[in-house]
């Protein structure tokens, strides 16, 4: 650990060294397309985050759940990683269409991951083995308004989302998609079909110079699909947005058909922005397995969420909130009553979302996924839904309470919050780990710490600092040891233009 301590050091004296230096100013330019009627932006980011952790499976021993997940893959109890997130964009388009298109290498800093180009027989140099550079986000349009139909045609790969200016517990991520969103009056509509994983299958052996297969030789593809449709409208009132959402989950890869109904209400009302969502779950599980005995299980099943933040001034903004996912209670009779999403993606939304929390990682001791929040992951792989499409049907849910402030002064920015965690039902977890004793609902309190100076619009240095004390079921779960406090320091380099 001695590198945490000569790089925190030199944080420290830089942030310490600069009180108030003068904003610098970007010049402005332009880009030649080769087509006079579209307009092209050049925008592009780079966050370098150092990575120390300690503890992160609870244990001072060595375990098979000592690292984290992030974007840029595991993030392990070595002296020091680094996840490098580079990214180049591209925006523009002309009349009535438009496209984005952002170019990314997520990756932890290692001469295998960065070094181009491979030569056979020399030393393993493969060229961005981790994360290649390529597409990740993508989305084009095309307005209809001007032919008199009010409606928008989108389609791409670009992050979407149905709550995500709430909790964000229904879905949120970068799936392919094909959609139409448009308004009327002052009212937003959107409606879409995420392509999560449309498995083609097998070609086996070809008959002919065209291609052609036989149904035999190709295999049944559609067995492994997971398809959902969305719908979502945002309707002003007075000072607030009230939102009602609805997804259809046709997840044939975990034989479930799942619908989600939900509310939510987020705005402004004076000092104060309240927000909170509500969605139930119902649908079906077909061959559910947890106990040895397979059948076909129905799903009902509650996620909820509320917070309210107190714009006080610009250095003081206190909030309060939770959340509450429903667990299940009995692994052995024919109901799934744990909540799993599409995806969870707390992360970025509401007022605790913090990227570099230890909570928003993959967190395997505690069975959470990355970007989510609930240990949706804890208990047999026999669930639905979820990042991966791992998440368990026997999961314990969720409930939180947590309080923080956020604020800016000057150049300076901060926000530091706590949490207390724990689990909604133990009863299913309780039977698929052949637990002998109750398992407490005790998971632990987290807390973060975020500083950040802002030495001009494109450049930024800061410090995140997670503590985690576990609670007596994290021990009921993983067995003897696993208490101790976990903590996770992440520096933030970040550049952007």
């Amino acid at each position: 650990m001695k590198a945490i301590s000569v790089l925190n050091v030199i944080v420290l004296a830089l942030l310490l060294l600069v009180s108030s230096p003068a904003i610098a100013k970007m010049g402005s330019g332009e880009v030649d397309t080769g087509s006079s009627n579209v307009n092209m932006e050049i925008f592009g980011s780079l966050k370098s985050y150092p990575h120390f952790i300690g503890n992160v499976d609870f244990n001072q021993g060595d375990t098979k759940y000592d690292y984290l997940i992030d974007e840029n893959g595991i993030i392990d109890n070595d002296e020091v990683t680094v996840r490098n997130q580079f990214r180049l964009g591209f925006k523009g388009g002309g009349d009535n269409w438009s496209f984005s298109s952002i170019l990314e290498a997520d990756f932890s800093l290692s001469k295998g991951n960065i070094d181009r180009g491979s030569r056979q027989g020399e030393i393993d140099n493969l060229g961005m083995t981790g994360e290649d550079f390529g597409v990740e986000k993508l989305k084009f349009t095309y307005d209809f308004s001007s032919y008199g139909v009010p409606a928008t045609l989108k389609t791409g790969w670009s992050t979407n989302h149905l709550d995500l200016e709430t909790g964000g517990i229904l879905y949120g991520d970068d799936h392919p998609f094909v959609g139409l969103c448009g308004k009327v009056n002052k009212v937003k509509w959107d409606v879409m079909t995420l392509f999560i994983n449309d498995a083609i299958g097998d070609a086996g052996s070809r008959n002919d110079s065209f291609g052609d297969v036989t149904p035999a030789s190709r295999g049944d593809s559609d067995q492994n699909n997971w398809t959902a449709y969305t719908a979502k409208m945002v309707i002003p009132f007075n000072n607030l947005n009230i939102s009602p959402m609805y997804a259809y989950s046709d997840n044939r890869a975990r034989n479930a058909e799942v619908h989600y109904m939900g509310l939510q209400a987020y705005g402004q009302m004076g000092m104060f922005a309240p927000q909170a969502e509500f969605v139930y779950a119902v649908g079906e599980k077909d061959n559910y397995n947890a106990t040895g005995t397979q059948k076909d299980a129905d799903i009902s099943a509650y996620g909820g969420y509320a917070a309210v933040v107190a714009n006080v001034s610009d250095a003081l903004n206190p909030y309060v909130g939770g959340y509450m996912l429903s667990g299940d209670d009995d692994a052995s009779d024919d109901e799934v009553n744990a909540y799993n999403p599409i995806t969870n993606i707390s992360r970025y939304s509401g007022p605790f979302g913090m990227e570099n929390a230890m909570i928003y990682r993959g967190v395997p001791v505690l069975g959470s996924p990355l970007y989510g929040n609930a240990p949706e992951r804890a208990g047999a792989n026999t669930g639905y839904g979820g990042i991966s499409n791992d998440a368990s049907a026997e999961n314990p849910g969720l409930q939180s309470l947590g309080i923080g402030t956020k604020g800016t002064c000057k150049n300076w920015s901060y926000k530091a919050q706590l949490q207390y965690f724990w689990f909604e039902d133990t009863g299913a977890l309780e039977d698929v780990t052949s637990r002998t004793n109750d398992i407490d609902n005790a998971i632990g309190y987290e807390g973060d710490m975020q500083i950040t100076y802002n030495f001009s619009d494109n450049f930024s240095l800061g410090n995140v600092i997670s503590v985690f004390d576990p609670g007596d079921g994290v021990e009921d779960l993983r067995g003897p040891n696993y208490d101790a406090v976990a903590v996770v320091d992440t520096i933030e380099m970040k550049w952007n233009f």
